[in-house]
């Protein structure tokens, strides 16, 4: 029995679905007419599309919505492990066990992360998921795939004296380095967002910093300012010390813009090498900055990001509530706190009820201890 799905959307020509029933002529009349209204209902694939033409057409279609560092994060897991093994299949063809199977062989054959895989899994299940949109596919074979399981990353970032040590060095290096890594360990704040901070957004009058962009790089050298990786905005509280170098960084600036005959604008960026700071640094720039004042002091193996994570940890460390570090942070929830942060709030959890152990058990003591008075004898009295 066959029935028409329609016009190809690739080819232009109409298409005929055929299959084979065995049984009785009554009962094939009623299979025909259910295969039929599926068709109508557009619940059958009407193309002979590959894999790798979906995926090109959706990724073209998504480009404007994506960042150029998501965009080529994308295109790159597509031209070295996607189309290599689903490019030329047809897309009807391709069934959830095939993905599980191309999943398996990713981690176990080439060496992919779990992390690394599960991007893939993303790409193709978007590209799945556009293709039932535009009804090329019935359903996304992605859907109930088993994902390898996400192996935990255990955070382990540096002690205060490491911390200090970098910026006493990161200071003699460069004074503005220097200051822009204070800022790093103190709010936590990420790469992009601390060389996207303007000085309109340095509230001294409410000791706050507010974070509304980042910088990402563009192909050919250039960059742009974007969203944060939340598409939120965050307003941190300041202390007193990020303050004073904060305004010594203004007075250097200032300085600076004066000596060129310019001034500095509140659109000014506060990191940058231009004396009208109209240009940011770059994160390139920033790590390899940090790179060469870590390989001068010998602590090669502390990343620029894990002044973000110190900043996390010894804020939990100290009995800040998960709440309050997810906001300073930029996480979108506090679970997401929780799942980077576990062992270091289960050290303060044990902290805290080791605190209130002692207290109950100091008073109980005390209690025991204390001396009865003894009543006196009306006889003797």
């Amino acid at each position: 029995m066959r029935v028409r799905t329609g016009r190809d959307p690739l080819t232009g020509q109409y298409r005929q679905i055929s299959r084979t029933f065995r049984g009785l002529k009554k009962d094939a009349q009623v299979a025909l007419n259910e295969l039929a209204v599926e068709a109508d209902q557009g619940n059958l694939g009407n193309t002979n599309a590959t894999f790798g033409q979906l995926a090109e057409r959706w990724l073209d279609l998504a480009k404007p919505d994506l960042g150029p560092q998501t965009f080529r994060s994308y295109r790159g897991l597509l031209d070295n492990h996607i189309l290599p093994a689903l490019g030329t299949r047809p897309l009807r063809h391709i069934q959830t066990a095939d993905l599980d199977s191309m999943y398996h062989s990713l981690v176990k054959r080439k060496g992919l992360s779990t992390s690394s895989v599960r991007r893939v899994h993303t790409v193709i299940h978007r590209a799945f998921r556009q293709g039932v949109r535009w009804k090329w596919v019935r359903a996304n074979p992605a859907t109930l795939v088993n994902l390898p399981k996400l192996s935990r990353y255990e955070v382990t970032p540096p002690d205060v004296k490491q911390v200090r040590r970098l910026m006493a060095a990161a200071t003699k290096f460069d004074p503005v380095f220097g200051r822009l890594l204070h800022v790093a360990a103190t709010t936590g704040a990420r790469r992009g967002e601390l060389c996207a901070l303007k000085w309109k957004q340095v509230d001294t009058s409410s000791s706050a910093l507010l974070i509304e962009h980042a910088i990402i790089e563009t192909p050919g050298g250039g960059w742009q300012e974007k969203d944060t990786k939340t598409h939120a905005s965050r307003r941190i509280a300041l202390d007193s010390e990020t303050l004073r170098v904060l305004a010594e960084q203004r007075v250097y600036a200032d300085e600076l813009a004066r000596a060129a005959e310019l001034t500095l604008m509140d659109e000014s960026y506060v990191f940058s090498l231009e004396p009208d700071g109209q240009r940011p640094l770059l994160p390139t720039y920033v790590t390899r900055r940090f790179e060469r004042v870590r390989g001068n002091i010998g602590l090669t193996q502390i990343r620029f990001h894990d002044f973000r994570h110190f900043a996390a940890t010894r804020l939990i460390s100290s009995g800040v509530s998960v709440r309050t570090v997810a906001g300073r942070l930029g996480h979108s929830n506090a679970s997401m706190t929780l799942q980077v942060y576990s062992h270091f709030v289960e050290a303060a959890d044990q902290e805290a009820a080791d605190l209130i152990g002692s207290l109950v058990s100091n008073a109980s003591t005390n209690q025991k201890t204390k001396p009865r008075e003894r009543k006196k004898n009306p006889s003797t009295a």
